[in-house]
């Protein structure tokens, strides 16, 4: 199952970086997708890398930082960094 979870991630975090905020929302839980809308998502990545002075130029799954569930319903936590010019950030993804 981890496999298939880092590339679920690896795909999130490249959908964030190409600025399509609607298909990486297709991806969210039904838990997030009411909580944020597409919209909701693009302000909340583009608030984050605002300090930056450009976009996200690439995603990069991060293999090594790979936390154990921590809850009964995840399979695994994964990190996926998110790199511009001048900035670094990421996300976390949650595998359920």
């Amino acid at each position: 199952m981890i496999q298939p979870a880092i590339h679920l991630a690896q795909k999130f975090g490249d959908r964030l970086a190409a600025c399509d905020y609607g298909k990486a929302w297709d991806l969210l839980s039904p838990e997030l997708k009411r909580e944020y809308s597409p919209k909701t998502l693009q302000t909340t990545v583009e608030e984050m890398i605002s300090y930056g002075s450009g976009p996200i130029q690439r995603a990069i799954m991060m293999t090594e930082w790979q936390y154990t569930a921590m809850e009964n319903d995840d399979v695994v936590w994964l990190y996926v960094a998110l790199e511009g010019e001048d900035f670094g950030e990421a996300v976390t993804v949650i595998v359920q």
